[in-house]
């Protein structure tokens, strides 16, 4: 490990937390006692917020009042949304030799979760880990939501490495992703945590998922697609396929991965010969990429019918 990553005395790595905000009073306080309350490391928390109108801000501004831990940063310029207000938190933060972790801002952090996670980089000798959660609902059922899985070669095209709240960066690779993004527009892409992990694998990180969870995913009514279950997830997913905007996305995740990407010549030849097959809707381009099943998801069978969704003319 990075000597800068440790504290003033040695002992505890430090971390700095990245939260994004818009109208999250409801549960922020139990999100960021979570974190502050965290073992074993030394905690940075930098919010940024999206124009919340509930009295988030002023909230955040208070608690950052009361402990120099908390750090409000000024309102951004730029269009509203928590993709580009999680990335300008990334770009913000300039490299200082700690641990770099996303945080949503309605979850509870197991308190054992950034030192678990680091000791996981540590002995995995890993660029970015993440994991696995537990989604809860308003009754207190309790579900896990399983993300881990063999990585595939184009795995990272289609999907996130689990939820970004999850995502812990050690000092180096922050750093070299935060230089590989300064390369990119990623103006139009829509989910953070999905572009984060394919540029990430694009530039060589060593990744692991745990299959252990690290927190509890609060699943509510203004986020019911980010735990992927339940028929209110799958419906709007299903929308989201039927509509074009996961074609796009997948086509600027893909040409964004080629512009920045480390590949050998036989890679790089694939992904233009990937990205082509997105490009064409026909029949034909639709079966040549359904071939690909078992290279699109960690799990066959999300790869599968992902394929069979293309074929079908759903996306």
């Amino acid at each position: 490990m990075d000597s800068q990553a440790r504290g003033a005395l040695g002992e505890n790595p430090r971390v700095t937390v990245l939260m994004a905000t818009y109208n999250g009073r409801t549960w922020i306080d139990e999100q960021i006692d979570s974190i502050l309350d965290q073992r074993g490391v030394d905690v940075t928390l930098l919010v940024s917020d999206d124009g919340s109108t509930d009295g988030t801000v002023e909230h955040v501004a208070k608690r950052a009042g009361q402990d120099r831990r908390i750090q409000l940063l000024p309102p951004r310029d730029g269009t509203p949304g928590v993709t580009g207000n999680f990335l300008h938190l990334f770009m913000t933060h300039r490299p200082d030799g700690s641990y770099v972790a996303f945080t949503d801002q309605d979850d509870v952090w197991h308190l054992d979760k950034l030192s678990r996670q680091i000791a996981i980089l540590e002995a995995e000798h890993a660029d970015v880990t993440s994991s696995n959660v537990t989604s809860f609902d308003q009754s207190g059922k309790k579900t896990l939501i399983d993300k881990a899985g063999a990585m595939q070669r184009w795995d990272h095209i289609f999907e996130a490495a689990g939820p970004g709240s999850t995502y812990v960066f050690t000092p180096e690779f922050h750093e070299k992703l935060r230089d590989a993004l300064e390369l990119l527009d990623y103006s139009a892409i829509g989910v953070h945590d999905w572009y984060v992990y394919a540029i990430s694998r694009a530039i060589g990180a060593k990744w692991i998922v745990s299959a252990t969870p690290t927190l509890d995913y609060r699943q509510h009514e203004a986020n019911v697609q980010g735990a992927n279950r339940g028929l209110g997830a799958y419906a709007d997913r299903f929308a989201r396929l039927r509509s074009g905007f996961y074609r796009g996305q997948f086509l600027a995740v893909a040409r964004a991965v080629r512009q920045v990407a480390i590949y050998d010549d036989q890679v790089m030849a694939d992904l233009s010969t990937l990205i082509g097959e997105l490009e064409d809707t026909s029949v034909s381009g639709r079966l040549k990429f359904a071939r690909r099943w078992r290279q699109i998801r960690r799990k066959p069978r999300e790869g599968f019918q992902l394929a069979l969704a293309h074929v079908l003319g759903v996306w």
